[in-house]
């Protein structure tokens, strides 16, 4: 998550990005409010603030209500004296997120952060669902990175990409290894040179030396002339491994070599050939596993990882099945006017598990593509497997507790309002009304625990 920190004293500035980075947050930071608020504008403001109420010329609060009207939903985080807690309440009745007293502890000031994370999470999914065709956020070349897991991942490869590590891919079929090893190199130092990928399973073993490395004359039957391997096309540039998990040991020694001596030795030649090339490799197999098994070399292993990233299922990542979803439906039609994805059909994406991951759903939008007449993609052009099973997801989801009827006319507020007020009773019978207790087990501030039980003893606005 990208956090704005905003306070008048270098020292606290310091500490809390020094902190908040070293938990894999991006951070910015602001000595006043007027810088603060110029860094509120535009796509990439930041996701959440934490800022100090005592500062000048613009104190914490009026900065808070500034922030609250270019950006309600941005969760804000107030940091305050004792003296000024009962400004920091009046401010959280505003809309403020929730307020740290100085000197804040710092368990109390990440698990506040988390809760923030968390927050931002499921508005920007709920923001999405809401809208199937509306405009997409946030993607890398070819990547869409609407979830937070993806933009890790988008933030990763700019920061390997201009270096001459060997990276490992690691991720289910389907989730996009080639394409993130693709855009590794177009953003690499080696983008201008040759790009040469190859799929490790698709070849039989017996023809899987001489594509990598090259044949001469004679080697075999067959070998009617030189062959160039795959290394010596790749000169320069990048070869990508996919599946490596499936290359036989004996192959996997000499692919070892290579890679520590940056040359080759030809099938049934003599002479070594050197090369410079970058290796990006890809598993859909938990390599360590299979290093435990035998049955894949530990020093290959090792000298694969230097750097490792893991690509989520797209069942981990929802936020990006509807931007994905019209991102493909884009792709098939060109300069062409797109279709619109109606709500229903969105429903149906969403609620499916995509056990094909990224794969799946662009075959998904082609099939229904394929069937479009009209400007609408609708639930009936999507291939019937997915939408019964979406149907039967749906059926199996838990259903709303009987504790907490929902009316239909019911706002969102009140809902969440009642389901927490049931959750914190829960919470405070199981620490035997323990307060203090119970705020260290719902990793919140007390002052936060009081503030949510005064306002359960309100009358519903």
């Amino acid at each position: 998550m990208k956090l704005l920190v905003v306070d008048d004293e270098s020292r606290i500035l310091l500490l809390l990005q020094s902190l908040l980075k070293a938990n894999g947050h991006e951070v910015v930071t602001a000595k006043d409010g007027a810088t603060a608020l110029s860094l509120m504008q535009g796509e990439d403001a930041p996701q959440a603030v934490i800022t100090d109420l005592r500062m000048a010329p613009m104190d914490g609060m009026t900065l808070f209500h500034e922030i609250h009207k270019l950006q309600p939903q941005t969760p804000v985080i107030l940091l305050t004296a004792y003296a000024s807690v009962e400004t920091a309440i009046d401010a959280m009745k505003s809309g403020a997120f929730d307020y740290l007293t100085k000197p804040f502890k710092i368990d109390e000031m990440l698990a506040t952060v988390k809760r923030a994370e968390a927050f931002v999470q499921k508005h920007e999914q709920a923001a999405i669902a809401a809208d199937p065709n509306a405009p997409l956020r946030y993607q890398f070349e070819n990547l869409i990175a609407s979830s937070p897991t993806m933009r890790q991942v988008c933030e990763m490869i700019q920061k390997v990409a201009p270096t001459p590590a060997t990276v490992l891919l690691n991720g289910e079929s389907g989730t996009g290894k080639e394409v993130i090893a693709r855009t590794i190199h177009n953003h690499s130092l080696r983008k201008e040179k040759p790009w040469v990928a190859v799929n490790c399973a698709a070849l039989p073993e017996n023809l899987l030396e001489s594509e990598m490395f090259g044949h001469v004359k004679g080697a075999f039957t067959g070998a009617v002339s030189d062959k160039e391997g795959l290394f010596e096309t790749a000169n320069g540039g990048t070869l990508f491994l996919d599946e490596i998990s499936s290359m036989p040991l004996p192959l996997q020694g000499k692919l070892l070599r290579v890679l520590q001596e940056k040359e080759i030795r030809p099938v049934g030649g003599t002479k070594t050939v050197p090369v410079d090339v970058r290796v990006i490799a890809a598993s859909n197999a938990n390599l360590e596993q299979l290093v435990a098994q035998g049955s894949f070399r530990a020093d290959l292993f090792y000298r694969f990882a230097v750097i490792t990233l893991d690509i989520p299922a797209l069942r981990d990542r929802p936020e990006d099945i509807l931007p994905l979803a019209r991102h493909f439906i884009a792709g098939e039609f060109g300069n062409d006017p797109a279709p619109r994805l109606t709500q229903e059909a969105a429903d149906v994406l969403l609620a499916y598990k995509w056990p094909g991951n990224v794969r799946e759903l662009e075959n998904a939008i082609k099939h229904a593509v394929t069937f479009l007449t009209g400007d609408e993609i609708t639930p009936d052009l999507l291939p019937p497997r997915i939408v019964a099973r979406a149907k039967e997801e749906r059926a199996a989801a838990p259903a709303p507790s009987e504790a907490t009827p929902i009316a239909g006319n019911a706002s969102l507020k009140s809902f969440l309002k009642s389901k927490e007020r049931e959750y914190l009773g829960q919470m405070l019978a199981q620490n035997g009304g323990d307060k203090e207790k119970t705020a260290a087990s719902l990793q919140v501030s007390l002052a936060t625990l009081y503030r949510k039980l005064a306002d359960d003893d309100k009358p519903e606005s």
